[in-house]
């Protein structure tokens, strides 16, 4: 039998329809003759908690455990998800070869492979990769099957990134809590993360930048040229080398005032006047933080939200493809479909007609760049093939996101925006003035696209100068010397939270080592793509961040974080030379064993020096769980409310090494480390 496993339901409907086996349902998948699909719930397998180690790892706060270093790692079966895990491991047991058929990224690979690594299949392994879920999509993918050991990479890179994740939150969420948590308050319990704790410091950093900021005078001026026929423009004087400081400033105030009473009645000459024809090709589609970016500016919504709208768009409604993609190109064998595009995208949308008439499907364009896309496991997110869907089933938010998406990819066809820029050196006093602007010569995508961030700043300059010479005599008007003062950088939205998350762009001023820059921008910054919104929530969810007037300031409690923990552990440098080798990993430069030697070991030297902080500290006793619940234990069902936090839910667990030995423990765990034994 040949089975199709996929990441969750409509997928698996989506590719079944296509194989055919739709009509054949059972419970929990599609089968027609030799054929079935069948599908998870997303991560069905979770790593399980210390206590599967050892009953000494039990105890939240038994620092004298830790640390907890599996040699073989445990899996558990999600308790909503072990019926289907049940369907899975029977279809698994009857198949000849299996076809991966989850989300054609990392996770999707760790998610099909650690599911038939628990289940112990060892015949045959394919891989059906697709970035879109609509017919045509699906047919491509079904014809262009690869050999399974293709991506096998990107599973050992997930379980690397998965298993340090483990050991940074089950060793340090804890080590930590009991070395640093005092004065935390009620809300003692600390939440350590490898991607987490580094992006707290980004904001904790920014504020401190802000808070502690000293703001300093400096001083410009602006002349006013005219020329024989009486035509007028504004330039800005240039600041000599010696006048500037180190940020390019000038401070001599009494230089400025000195220079605008010669401007008073003085001449000035045209040094050069240069006029050149520039283009401007318009935005690239987008990757997932350029919309989460752009659509916080534009509509006002989280990250996590606007990813929840871009996966029910390319899941749920199949108009626009794979979401969680960090490409912002098309592969050239895409050009082939833009007609296709076209006429789904006008099916869809009557009032497109006239404007796609305009655009040229077969434009050479910077998008379609296949070095680019073969970086990635999915090219820029652009609207499918799908035809059959109306506008009106979309939401407001999901309208505007589908129409961002739409349009940046209806702009890849028309032509580039045309300007005529022209730059003026004037010297007048013996000092140079400079004057910019343009004048528009062919709209091009700008006719159909509204602006944007990411014009390159074209439109900042749209005066248009006058037509001027070299060596040109010219009178001084006025002069308008000005007063301002340094600002420090502004607080992080989402949006620009995200942005430096990616690029570490503000982080990287700070960073002498010419070798660490380099490293820096190898990297995909902190996260990935599909997990930065999420991190940015857990923050939130923590108490670390908050939110004032749509900016993030750190709390009290996320400053004291970082300022007690070891500087490496939020230090952005360490993640990205841990995502550096997750890369290496992914492209069989470093082996899974090799990376996991190297974390153990540091999570041993962190936890050693947590036990020093907190050896010195007045601790309370190790709570004898057995001695203290045996008199106070009553009856307990699953998915009580938690005694404790009173947020979470009741969880029967055990120890794998005695079975005998049941307890309750808390949903929200570690966060609530609730623990009773079972009456």
């Amino acid at each position: 039998m040949k089975l199709f496993l996929c990441e969750k339901p409509s997928q698996a409907k989506d590719i079944g329809k296509v194989l055919g086996v739709t009509g054949g349902r059972f419970d929990g998948y599609f089968q027609k003759g030799d054929t079935a699909v069948t599908w998870a719930f997303g991560h069905i397998l979770s790593q399980a908690m210390p206590a599967a180690y050892g009953e000494e790892f039990a105890d939240f706060g038994n620092i004298d455990a830790l640390p907890v270093l599996p040699d073989n790692w445990k899996m558990e079966v999600q308790p909503k998800a072990a019926k289907q895990f049940k369907v899975i491991k029977g279809l698994l047991a009857r198949a000849d070869e299996v076809f991966i058929a989850t989300d054609a990224d990392r996770e999707g690979e760790v998610i099909a492979r650690e599911i038939l690594d628990l289940c112990g299949y060892r015949k045959k392994v394919s891989r059906f990769w697709t970035s879109g879920l609509d017919t045509a999509s699906v047919k491509k993918a079904l014809a262009s099957i690869m050999p399974g050991k293709q991506k096998e990479t990107l599973y050992q890179a997930g379980l690397a990134r998965s298993r340090a994740d483990w050991l940074v939150g089950m060793n340090l969420s804890r080590a930590y809590t009991v070395a640093y948590s005092d004065g935390f308050g009620k809300e003692h319990t600390l939440s350590i993360g490898r991607i987490q704790t580094p992006t707290l410091n980004l904001v904790v950093r920014r504020d401190h930048i802000i808070e502690n900021f000293q703001p300093y005078p400096y001083y410009v001026l602006s002349a006013v040229f005219q020329t024989v026929s009486k035509e007028q423009f504004a330039a800005q004087w240039q600041i000599p080398d010696a006048l500037k400081n180190s940020d390019g400033l000038c401070t001599d105030k009494a230089f400025v005032a000195n220079l605008a009473k010669q401007l008073a009645d003085a001449t000035g000459t045209v040094v050069s006047a240069k006029t050149e024809r520039k283009k401007t090709p318009a935005p690239l589609p987008y990757s997932l933080s350029a919309l989460q970016k752009e659509a916080g500016k534009k509509l006002g919504i989280s990250a996590s939200k606007v990813l929840k709208i871009a996966q029910e768009l390319y899941e749920k409604h199949k108009i626009t493809s794979y979401p969680r993609t960090p490409c912002r190109y098309l592969p050239q064998s895409q050009q082939s479909e833009v007609a296709e595009v076209f006429a789904a995208m006008t099916a869809i949308d009557g009032s497109l007609t006239p404007v796609l008439i305009k655009a040229d499907p077969t434009r050479p364009s910077r998008v379609w760049n296949d070095g680019q896309v073969n970086k990635y496991s999915h090219h820029a997110i652009i609207p499918t093939t799908t035809a059959n869907f109306s506008l009106s089933q979309l939401d407001k938010n999901e309208r505007e996101i589908y129409l961002m998406i739409r349009n940046r990819y209806i702009a890849q066809f028309y032509p580039d925006y045309e300007y005529d820029a022209t730059v003026i050196l004037v010297e007048s006093c013996g000092q140079q003035f400079k004057a910019t602007g343009q004048t528009p010569k062919v709209q091009g995508w700008k006719t159909w696209l509204d602006k944007t961030d990411e014009d390159g700043g074209d439109d900042n300059d749209s005066t248009v100068l006058p037509a001027v010479s070299d060596d040109q005599q010219l009178t001084v008007t006025s002069s308008n010397p000005e007063t301002k003062k340094t600002a420090p950088p502004p607080r992080f939205t989402e949006a620009t939270l995200l942005d430096e998350m990616q690029t570490l762009s503000d982080f990287l001023k700070t960073v002498d080592d010419e070798q660490i820059k380099k490293i820096l921008r190898s990297t995909e910054g902190l996260g990935t793509e599909a997990t930065r919104a999420n991190i940015i929530d857990r923050l939130f969810e923590m108490s670390y961040i908050d939110k004032q007037k749509g900016k993030i300031v750190s709390t009290e409690k996320g400053r004291k974080l970082i300022s007690q923990i070891p500087a490496m552990v939020a230090d952005p440098i360490t993640t990205a030379k841990w995502e550096l080798a997750l890369a290496g990993i992914e492209a069989g430069k470093l082996t899974l064993d090799e990376f996991m030697a190297y974390q153990q070991k540091v999570i041993k030297e962190l936890v050693g020096q947590a036990k020093k902080d907190a050896a010195g500290k007045a601790r309370p006793p190790k709570q004898n769980h057995s001695a203290s619940v045996k008199k106070q234990a009553v009856a307990r069902n699953e998915d009580d409310t938690c005694p404790t936090c009173k947020e979470g839910h009741l969880r029967q667990r055990g120890f794998k090494e005695n079975s005998e030995k049941r307890y309750w423990g808390c949903s929200r765990y570690p966060e609530c480390k609730h623990f009773e034994w079972v009456k």
